[in-house]
């Protein structure tokens, strides 16, 4: 199976590589993010919070600045938005008939969405790590703000910030994969998508600091699976756990039960649907 996993993952690559468009998107989107978002509100009511007297550390998760707090926030959007087109990119394939093509070759099955979820993971790891070059090189750029790490920040916090990233791409590429197989048309995967979309964005503290939210949705955002991923980051890239929800650790159990569960509930779905036909 691993002979044509490689093969399946070689050629989604391919794929996406070999498209301009889609390599100057990985650069410019989250390039755009970061200089007319970030930057935005660095400069507006969110920084002038430091003026009322309070730490600004408690409020942006141990960042000293808003811009920091959503440059780590937007990588995670990077990985939730890979997983979406990975779900869409196997539409694709059943509608110009490749993936009935792979459904009757000598190939175990399982081997259609495990190539898809590793190639996705690729794509977002590099977009995200994309972000965080960017974000960091910022502090050279008079005028601007810049992700600034922690001066204890070492590979084994790299590590972690991987670890997080993985975990939350694998669960979500699993599920929109599954998704992918199990929809038929294009109009019901992308209201999928959209339904999912704006809650898990705006129900976590990627964008907006848990503090300042109303009390009935900061319950919802404790439990969203993209702030335990957050969460942990900014602790790592910062090296303090003020402002934090949770421990490290805890995010980091967090983010594994919902990356399992996801992993599971794919699994389900994706043997359904290609049992199906």
């Amino acid at each position: 199976m691993i002979v044509e996993m490689v093969a399946l993952i070689a050629r989604d690559l391919k794929r996406w590589y070999r498209t301009p468009a889609q390599i100057i998107l990985v650069f410019t989107t989250p390039l755009m993010w970061l200089l007319l978002f970030g930057q935005a509100f660095n400069i507006g009511r969110l920084a002038q919070i430091g003026d009322t007297g309070i730490d600004l550390r408690m409020v942006f998760g141990g960042a000293t600045d808003y811009f920091s707090f959503m440059a780590v926030g937007q990588t995670a959007f990077i990985m939730l938005f890979a997983s979406f087109f990975s779900g869409v990119s196997i539409l694709w394939d059943r509608k110009f008939g490749f993936l009935s093509k792979l459904q009757v070759a000598p190939i175990p099955r399982t081997a259609i969405p495990l190539s898809r979820i590793i190639s996705s993971l690729v794509k977002s790891m590099l977009q995200a790590t994309v972000v965080i070059v960017l974000a960091a090189s910022f502090v050279l750029i008079p005028g601007l703000s810049g992700l600034r790490f922690s001066s204890s920040f070492g590979v084994l916090d790299a590590a972690g910030l991987a670890l997080f990233l993985i975990l939350l791409g694998i669960g979500l590429a699993a599920l929109f994969v599954a998704l992918g197989l199990v929809v038929r048309n294009e109009e019901t995967l992308f209201g999928l998508i959209n339904l999912l979309n704006f809650p898990l964005m705006f129900t976590s503290s990627a964008l907006i600091p848990i503090t300042l939210m109303p009390d009935w949705l900061r319950t919802v955002a404790l439990y969203n699976p993209i702030t335990f991923v957050v969460d942990g980051m900014r602790q790592l890239v910062f090296g303090t756990s003020i402002g934090a929800e949770y421990s490290v650790a805890t995010d980091l159990l967090g983010i594994g039960i919902f990356s399992a569960l996801m992993i599971g509930l794919g699994a389900i779905l994706a043997r359904k649907a290609l049992l199906r036909g």
